[in-house]
């Protein structure tokens, strides 16, 4: 008897627990249905191209026509646009104001861009915790420290470029592949700064400083020809061997910092035991001891979060800082004449300060800052811009709802090009925003703040660093960084084009990714004394 009445309970129970599993499996999928419902109301672009996989496979080929039409058929509503990973809605630039005061629990910048990285399978991104510390160690030791860091940043850029173009230091022209040249030159200089002088040059660190992000973005661009079903068993199979090159690179870089963590704490744990603090060398001055120290503070200290932190740090600084100035000297080789001017401006400042690199020596570098931001206003990494992840449903002021669980994202290239914006938009003009920030000069897009127009700033005109308060936090490092190596390579070398070439090298897409050719060589000989 007893014996029925447990199986008979057990039968009970086993039918309220299939009971509530069907009960959430079904909200769950009323939920993803109900959002795919709200978006479908808006227009699709793109359905010439056929099915969702097929318009997926346009998206990687044709994504700046398919930004620029959207950007003109709907310029002030949203519109729904089929990527690799599903439809995501593209909201109008005159939205973001608004979208930007959201919250992170309502729109998520972390979960954005990790699944535009595969996060899933590649394992990159830390925890929002860990991320929250990164931001804090770039915006407030890093930035509120260049003044201080300046110098040393000087020292380094001349050390790295005269050894690096050492082959060009004669009379004669000789062709440099610059892609590569810059990227060494900005992976030894940032290091100084991130891992300090005496680690800077490691070969550990320099394998992993270029190649790291390389074989990251390799192996998402990999898993997206996947269906999003399968990724997870081609990133475990040989069939995707660039992310097994990513855990590789986490792998080495974990064993080529640990000995350094390992010192650098019993290097303070001495310190503080010692009589005399004085007499004890000081802690490493350095981003990664900063790193190191505020996140012990919050009780990280393992070194594989150590190492994650740091890779993460070297993903958004060093490629995107070589192509920026990679693109600087495409544009500058076919314009002799704005290689004088910049030349004129930088010897002129560095004659007021000394010749220090000081910080008010790069503000008064104002030419050079133009044309950086012109560089970057025709030439920007990405077609798009304010990637987000809805993790609420969310009412726009006028009506409008973006499901939870829905990818926004708006135009970045169509916005840089518009000519209600930037008038002759297709045209470089070096002195477009050097002249802006003069009182005296119409502004079109009537700024409160002229200095809206310096390379560091973000507008929702100009989102080449993101826009609102998750807008690139290492820029001022990046913008200061930037100027120095562009000061001392047009100081010390002659450029132009190769023979037979008198147009800029044009840059190659990939998706939403615009990137200058790295194949390219220019011709660069020593200035003559």
């Amino acid at each position: 008897m007893a014996s029925s009445v447990f199986e008979t309970l057990d039968t009970k129970l086993g039918y309220v627990a299939a009971s509530a599993l069907f009960l959430l499996f079904a909200a769950g999928l009323w939920s993803t249905k109900q959002a795919w419902y709200l978006a479908s109301r808006y227009p699709l672009l793109g359905g010439e191209y056929g099915g969702a996989d097929k318009r997926g496979k346009a998206y990687l080929s044709h994504a700046a026509a398919l930004f620029d039409q959207g950007y003109r058929q709907f310029k002030t509503a949203i519109y729904r646009l089929t990527t690799p990973d599903g439809d995501h809605l593209i909201v109008p630039n005159c939205y973001l104001d608004e979208l930007r005061r959201r919250p992170d629990n309502e729109l998520d910048v972390l979960k954005a861009f990790e699944k535009t990285f595969e996060n899933n399978h590649v394992r990159l991104f830390p925890s929002k915790d860990k991320t929250t510390i990164i931001n804090n160690v770039v915006k407030v030791d890093l930035t509120r420290n260049l003044g201080r860091i300046n110098p040393r940043l000087s020292d380094e850029v001349a050390r790295t470029v005269a050894s690096e173009l050492a082959g060009c230091d004669g009379a004669e022209w000789t062709p440099v592949v610059l892609s590569g040249v810059l990227l060494r030159i900005v992976a030894i200089v940032s290091g100084n700064i991130f891992l300090g002088p005496e680690l800077c040059r490691e070969a550990e660190y320099m394998h992993c400083a270029v190649q790291f992000t390389v074989d990251l973005v390799a192996a998402s661009a990999a898993l997206k020809r996947w269906p999003a079903w399968l990724r997870s068993v081609a990133a475990a199979t040989p069939l995707v061997p660039q992310v097994a090159r990513v855990h590789e690179h986490r792998r080495r870089m974990k064993a080529f910092l640990r000995p350094v963590i390992e010192q650098r704490r019993m290097d303070i744990e001495g310190r503080r035991k010692a009589d005399d603090a004085d007499a004890v060398p000081p802690p490493a001055d350095d981003l990664f001891q900063w790193l190191m120290e505020k996140s012990a503070a919050s009780g990280v200290t393992d070194a594989g979060d150590l190492t994650d932190m740091l890779l993460l740090i070297l993903l958004a600084a060093i490629h995107t800082t070589s192509l920026a100035v990679t693109n600087l000297f495409y544009d500058l080789a076919i314009r002799p004449e704005v290689v004088e001017e910049l030349r004129a401006e930088i010897k002129s400042v560095l004659a007021d300060s000394g010749g220090v690199m000081t910080t008010q020596a790069l503000y008064d570098m104002k030419l050079v800052d133009s044309v950086m931001r012109e560089s970057q206003r025709l030439n920007p990494p990405f077609i798009d811009a304010f990637r987000r992840y809805a993790m609420q449903p969310i009412t726009l002021q006028n009506g409008d709802r973006i499901p939870k669980g829905t990818y926004i994202e708006t135009a970045n290239t169509a916005v840089l090009r518009d000519p209600s914006l930037y008038p002759s938009p297709d045209d470089f003009n070096p002195h477009r925003f050097s002249a802006l920030r003069e009182p005296d000069v119409p502004d079109p897009l009537g700024y409160k703040n002229r200095e809206q127009y310096q390379y560091v700033s973000v507008t929702k005109e100009n989102m080449s660093f993101g826009f609102g308060r998750h807008a690139c936090p290492g820029r001022y490092f990046a913008a200061n960084e930037i100027k120095m190596i562009l000061a001392q390579l047009l100081l010390h070398y002659d450029i132009r084009m190769p023979d037979g070439e008198s147009e800029r090298y044009q840059s190659v897409w990939s998706g939403v990714v615009i990137a200058p050719d790295p194949t390219k060589a220019l011709l660069f000989r020593r200035v003559a004394a």
